[in-house]
């Protein structure tokens, strides 16, 4: 019962998170890192002593895939809008890059796993990416409900 709880929660305060628009960007990504911290701490089910030596790593390895992320992003994006701009040359470029960037992406994800296995059982560690899995998920869910219900209220009458 209590999961549930704190689960529903969690799915209240994201859907308030997106909804807000008096607090800026940052403080709403921060907002947003610290339910993902709740979440995943719950679901993990980490001891004060595992979160303290695992936290630390996890918000590392977190901010060098964000990077590699947004470069992978950028490089998508400017492959995109210069399709019909660009030479094959720089097209072959982008693309290399947008490559090597994922692979770098998956690389850190192997060297990190194998830190997360010498912090935590290895049921925590699954339990790890179920979480994250769930916590993406439930972040398209709620964006998705906040667009429908948008959409539903500009299709309302003026009265």
């Amino acid at each position: 019962m209590k999961k549930i709880l704190v689960t529903l929660l969690s799915c209240f305060i994201a859907i308030a998170a997106i909804a807000q628009d008096g607090r800026s960007k940052n403080e709403k990504i921060e907002h947003l890192k610290a339910q993902k911290i709740a979440f995943l701490t719950e679901k993990i089910g980490l001891s004060a002593a595992e979160a303290q030596r695992f936290w630390p790593v996890y918000n590392e390895f977190e901010g060098k895939r964000d990077s590699l992320q947004f470069l992978r992003e950028k490089a998508r994006i400017e492959l995109k809008q210069g399709m019909t701009k660009l030479s094959d040359e720089e097209k072959t470029v982008l693309l290399d890059r947008q490559m090597s960037l994922k692979w770098e992406q998956e690389r850190l994800e192997r060297i990190y796993h194998k830190e997360f296995k010498k912090i935590l059982e290895i049921d925590k560690v699954i339990n790890l990416y179920i979480a994250e899995h769930e916590f993406r998920m439930r972040l398209i869910r709620q964006i998705k409900d906040v667009k429908a219900d948008i959409s539903e209220e500009n299709k309302k009458p003026v009265s």
